[in-house]
């Protein structure tokens, strides 16, 4: 139940993204051309923590189980570009976005998975009731910008 003080919010993914391994560039799996996940079991983790993202967190998490194990979980950082620096810095691996690959950091290097994997996604979210002209026109810039269903009432 939500607070009386806490306004309903709406939420609509508007990308679908696959994941791909961060790897430090020294790393013994970088020069597979595709990371097998049952050859993470041992690896060291860097993951986005799961009160900041949960559904991300537990994607993560179920992957790993899927495959076999749990994550050995060696830091968690809120920011992408703190985990790839952690990546390079040599303290674990990372899954993150593909899109993450465009974030050019000496020292990583990214690699797809060789299983499929379920996407994950971005998502846009607003106040239900906030119908300023600001949240509008973002909200349309949105739909014009991505794949999002333009059939949808999300306005």
């Amino acid at each position: 139940m939500l607070h009386p003080d806490v306004e309903p919010l709406r939420s609509l993914c508007i990308l679908q993204e696959s994941l791909v391994l961060a790897l430090p560039e020294t790393h013994p799996l970088s020069a597979q051309t595709k990371v097998s996940l049952s050859t993470l079991a041992d690896e060291l983790f860097i993951l986005f923590p799961a009160k900041m993202g949960p559904i991300f967190y537990e994607q993560i998490i179920n992957i790993c189980q899927q495959a076999g194990f749990r994550p050995k979980v060696a830091q968690e950082a809120v920011q992408m570009q703190t985990i790839i620096g952690l990546v390079a810095a040599g303290l674990g691996i990372a899954f993150v976005p593909a899109s993450l690959q465009n974030f050019h950091r000496s020292g990583v290097i990214y690699r797809p998975l060789q299983e499929q994997i379920p996407k994950t996604g971005l998502y846009l979210t607003w106040r239900q009731h906030d119908s300023s002209p600001v949240i509008r026109a973002f909200l349309s810039l949105a739909r014009k910008t991505t794949q999002w269903e333009s059939n949808r009432d999300d306005t």
